[in-house]
Protein backbone atom coordinates (compact mmCIF):
# COMPACT_ATOMS: atom_id res chain seq x y z
CA UNK A 1 0.00 0.00 0.00
CA UNK A 2 2.98 2.73 0.58
CA UNK A 3 4.34 1.55 -2.39
CA UNK A 4 0.96 2.34 -4.38
CA UNK A 5 0.59 5.89 -2.60
CA UNK A 6 4.60 6.75 -3.52
CA UNK A 7 3.76 5.66 -6.75
CA UNK A 8 0.39 8.11 -6.67
CA UNK A 9 2.59 10.70 -5.16
CA UNK A 10 5.61 10.61 -7.77
CA UNK A 11 3.23 10.78 -10.53
CA UNK A 12 1.43 13.84 -8.78
CA UNK A 13 4.72 15.68 -8.83
CA UNK A 14 5.52 14.54 -12.16
CA UNK A 15 2.57 16.22 -13.31
CA UNK A 16 3.31 19.30 -11.77
CA UNK A 17 6.02 19.48 -12.75
CA UNK A 18 5.16 19.26 -16.47
CA UNK A 19 2.67 21.70 -15.65
CA UNK A 20 5.28 24.53 -13.96
CA UNK A 21 7.47 23.87 -16.99
CA UNK A 22 4.96 24.98 -19.73
CA UNK A 23 3.55 27.36 -17.64
CA UNK A 24 7.27 29.10 -17.67
CA UNK A 25 8.04 27.87 -20.85
CA UNK A 26 8.36 31.78 -22.71
CA UNK A 27 5.60 32.59 -25.86
CA UNK A 28 7.43 33.63 -28.91
CA UNK A 29 4.39 33.86 -31.44
CA UNK A 30 0.92 34.47 -31.24
CA UNK A 31 -1.66 33.13 -34.19
CA UNK A 32 -4.95 34.58 -34.99
CA UNK A 33 -7.80 33.87 -37.63
CA UNK A 34 -7.94 36.59 -39.60
CA UNK A 35 -11.02 36.92 -41.19
CA UNK A 36 -14.24 39.57 -42.78
CA UNK A 37 -16.58 39.11 -39.73
CA UNK A 38 -20.15 40.73 -41.42
CA UNK A 39 -21.39 42.94 -39.30
CA UNK A 40 -25.39 43.19 -38.07
CA UNK A 41 -26.37 45.91 -40.25
CA UNK A 42 -24.67 44.35 -42.97
CA UNK A 43 -26.93 45.06 -46.18
CA UNK A 44 -28.86 42.17 -47.60
CA UNK A 45 -28.90 43.08 -50.82
CA UNK A 46 -28.62 45.31 -54.09
CA UNK A 47 -31.41 46.32 -55.62
CA UNK A 48 -30.98 45.89 -59.91
CA UNK A 49 -27.59 45.36 -59.81
CA UNK A 50 -27.12 41.83 -59.38
CA UNK A 51 -26.70 41.65 -62.99
CA UNK A 52 -23.34 43.18 -63.27
CA UNK A 53 -20.55 40.70 -63.14
CA UNK A 54 -17.67 42.04 -60.67
CA UNK A 55 -13.97 39.90 -60.70
CA UNK A 56 -12.39 40.73 -57.71
CA UNK A 57 -8.08 40.54 -58.40
CA UNK A 58 -5.70 39.49 -55.39
CA UNK A 59 -4.69 41.69 -53.60
CA UNK A 60 -1.09 42.97 -53.47
CA UNK A 61 0.53 43.18 -50.32
CA UNK A 62 2.49 46.65 -49.91
CA UNK A 63 3.30 47.33 -46.48
CA UNK A 64 6.52 48.28 -45.97
CA UNK A 65 7.48 45.56 -43.89
CA UNK A 66 10.23 42.70 -43.88
CA UNK A 67 7.80 39.73 -42.95
CA UNK A 68 4.79 40.50 -44.53
CA UNK A 69 3.38 37.47 -42.74
CA UNK A 70 3.48 39.17 -39.31
CA UNK A 71 0.39 40.86 -38.97
CA UNK A 72 0.92 42.75 -35.59
CA UNK A 73 2.62 42.36 -32.13
CA UNK A 74 2.28 41.85 -28.37
CA UNK A 75 4.51 44.61 -26.37
CA UNK A 76 5.08 43.88 -22.64
CA UNK A 77 5.91 46.48 -20.27
CA UNK A 78 9.79 46.19 -20.48
CA UNK A 79 9.24 46.75 -23.94
CA UNK A 80 9.58 43.08 -25.12
CA UNK A 81 7.89 42.11 -28.58
CA UNK A 82 6.01 38.91 -29.52
CA UNK A 83 4.87 38.60 -33.35
CA UNK A 84 1.77 38.32 -34.34
CA UNK A 85 0.93 35.76 -37.01
CA UNK A 86 -2.14 34.74 -39.71
CA UNK A 87 -3.08 31.16 -38.35
CA UNK A 88 -4.73 30.12 -41.92
CA UNK A 89 -5.11 32.99 -44.49
CA UNK A 90 -2.33 34.97 -45.74
CA UNK A 91 -2.90 38.85 -45.35
CA UNK A 92 -4.07 38.80 -49.31
CA UNK A 93 -6.25 35.96 -49.27
CA UNK A 94 -7.89 37.22 -46.09
CA UNK A 95 -8.61 40.48 -47.51
CA UNK A 96 -9.52 39.40 -51.47
CA UNK A 97 -11.64 36.74 -49.93
CA UNK A 98 -13.67 39.06 -47.26
CA UNK A 99 -14.26 41.39 -50.29
CA UNK A 100 -15.27 38.69 -52.20
CA UNK A 101 -18.16 37.31 -49.21
CA UNK A 102 -18.89 40.68 -48.89
CA UNK A 103 -20.18 41.27 -52.26
CA UNK A 104 -21.99 37.68 -52.81
CA UNK A 105 -23.91 38.29 -49.93
CA UNK A 106 -25.01 41.51 -50.83
CA UNK A 107 -26.18 40.02 -54.12
CA UNK A 108 -23.80 40.68 -56.67
CA UNK A 109 -22.47 38.49 -59.33
CA UNK A 110 -18.84 37.33 -59.01
CA UNK A 111 -16.52 35.45 -61.81
CA UNK A 112 -15.28 32.77 -59.99
CA UNK A 113 -11.65 33.73 -61.33
CA UNK A 114 -8.91 35.15 -59.13
CA UNK A 115 -6.64 36.63 -61.21
CA UNK A 116 -3.26 38.63 -60.55
CA UNK A 117 -3.76 42.36 -61.42
CA UNK A 118 -0.90 44.75 -61.09
CA UNK A 119 -3.37 48.14 -60.91
CA UNK A 120 -2.27 49.34 -64.29
CA UNK A 121 -5.05 50.02 -67.09
CA UNK A 122 -2.75 48.14 -70.11
CA UNK A 123 -3.01 44.54 -68.10
CA UNK A 124 -6.70 44.25 -67.55
CA UNK A 125 -8.30 41.94 -69.43
CA UNK A 126 -11.56 41.65 -71.39
CA UNK A 127 -12.69 38.08 -70.23
CA UNK A 128 -12.93 39.78 -66.13
CA UNK A 129 -16.02 40.59 -66.61
CA UNK A 130 -17.63 43.94 -66.13
CA UNK A 131 -16.16 45.38 -63.42
CA UNK A 132 -12.46 44.20 -62.08
CA UNK A 133 -11.93 45.41 -58.23
CA UNK A 134 -8.37 45.15 -57.22
CA UNK A 135 -6.39 46.77 -54.54
CA UNK A 136 -3.11 47.09 -52.21
CA UNK A 137 -2.74 46.29 -48.62
CA UNK A 138 -1.29 49.53 -47.35
CA UNK A 139 -1.44 48.68 -43.67
CA UNK A 140 -3.11 45.82 -41.98
CA UNK A 141 -1.44 45.39 -37.96
CA UNK A 142 -3.27 44.64 -34.66
CA UNK A 143 -0.77 45.64 -31.78
CA UNK A 144 -1.25 45.31 -27.92
CA UNK A 145 0.56 47.17 -25.06
CA UNK A 146 0.58 45.00 -21.88
CA UNK A 147 1.42 48.10 -19.59
CA UNK A 148 0.53 46.33 -16.43
CA UNK A 149 -3.10 46.05 -15.22
CA UNK A 150 -4.50 47.61 -18.23
CA UNK A 151 -4.02 46.09 -21.91
CA UNK A 152 -4.27 48.48 -24.46
CA UNK A 153 -5.55 47.16 -28.00
CA UNK A 154 -5.63 49.19 -31.48
CA UNK A 155 -5.60 47.72 -34.96
CA UNK A 156 -5.10 49.14 -37.97
CA UNK A 157 -5.64 48.55 -41.37
CA UNK A 158 -5.59 50.88 -44.63
CA UNK A 159 -6.64 49.45 -48.50
CA UNK A 160 -6.39 51.50 -51.51
CA UNK A 161 -8.96 50.14 -53.53
CA UNK A 162 -9.28 50.54 -57.80
CA UNK A 163 -12.27 50.01 -59.56
CA UNK A 164 -11.76 49.24 -63.37
CA UNK A 165 -14.23 48.59 -66.59
CA UNK A 166 -12.98 45.65 -68.12
CA UNK A 167 -14.45 45.83 -71.25
CA UNK A 168 -12.45 49.09 -72.20
CA UNK A 169 -9.60 48.37 -69.98
CA UNK A 170 -10.56 51.42 -67.72
CA UNK A 171 -9.73 52.46 -64.72
CA UNK A 172 -12.51 54.95 -63.27
CA UNK A 173 -12.07 55.32 -59.62
CA UNK A 174 -9.22 54.71 -56.97
CA UNK A 175 -9.96 55.49 -53.42
CA UNK A 176 -8.32 54.69 -49.51
CA UNK A 177 -10.38 53.20 -46.71
CA UNK A 178 -8.95 53.30 -43.10
CA UNK A 179 -10.03 52.11 -40.01
CA UNK A 180 -8.86 51.94 -36.08
CA UNK A 181 -10.63 50.40 -33.52
CA UNK A 182 -9.02 50.31 -30.38
CA UNK A 183 -10.20 48.33 -27.17
CA UNK A 184 -8.89 48.69 -23.26
CA UNK A 185 -9.03 45.51 -21.45
CA UNK A 186 -7.54 44.02 -18.10
CA UNK A 187 -7.26 40.59 -19.82
CA UNK A 188 -4.96 38.97 -22.61
CA UNK A 189 -5.76 36.49 -25.45
CA UNK A 190 -5.11 35.44 -28.67
CA UNK A 191 -8.53 36.03 -29.03
CA UNK A 192 -9.16 39.56 -27.99
CA UNK A 193 -6.24 40.29 -30.92
CA UNK A 194 -8.06 38.46 -33.13
CA UNK A 195 -11.46 40.46 -32.81
CA UNK A 196 -9.71 43.75 -33.07
CA UNK A 197 -7.76 42.93 -36.29
CA UNK A 198 -11.47 41.42 -37.75
CA UNK A 199 -13.26 44.37 -36.99
CA UNK A 200 -10.53 46.75 -38.42
CA UNK A 201 -10.82 44.46 -41.72
CA UNK A 202 -14.34 43.89 -41.45
CA UNK A 203 -15.28 47.11 -41.32
CA UNK A 204 -12.72 48.90 -44.04
CA UNK A 205 -14.59 46.03 -46.59
CA UNK A 206 -18.22 47.24 -45.43
CA UNK A 207 -17.59 50.65 -45.81
CA UNK A 208 -17.37 50.33 -49.24
CA UNK A 209 -18.58 47.38 -50.63
CA UNK A 210 -21.35 46.73 -48.18
CA UNK A 211 -22.92 50.25 -48.50
CA UNK A 212 -25.55 50.24 -51.15
CA UNK A 213 -25.34 54.25 -52.34
CA UNK A 214 -21.41 54.17 -52.42
CA UNK A 215 -21.81 50.90 -54.77
CA UNK A 216 -24.12 52.24 -56.81
CA UNK A 217 -22.61 54.82 -57.10
CA UNK A 218 -19.38 53.92 -58.37
CA UNK A 219 -20.47 51.20 -60.12
CA UNK A 220 -22.66 53.12 -62.11
CA UNK A 221 -19.62 55.17 -63.51
CA UNK A 222 -19.41 52.64 -65.60
CA UNK A 223 -22.61 50.41 -66.04
CA UNK A 224 -24.93 53.30 -66.52
CA UNK A 225 -27.37 52.66 -64.14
Amino acid sequence: MKRYFSLIAGAGIAALSLIFLFSCTPVNLYTINMAYTPSESRLAGIDDMGDVQITVARFIDSRDIKDRMVIGRVVSADGGTIPVMPKYLEPVDAVTTGIRECLSAAGYSLSPEIPVWDLRSDSIEKRWGDVLIGGAIDKLEVVCHKDGVKKNYKANVKLTIVFADARNARIFRRMEIETSPSLVHVRFSEKMLEEQMNKALSDSIERVFGNRETMRKILGETTGK
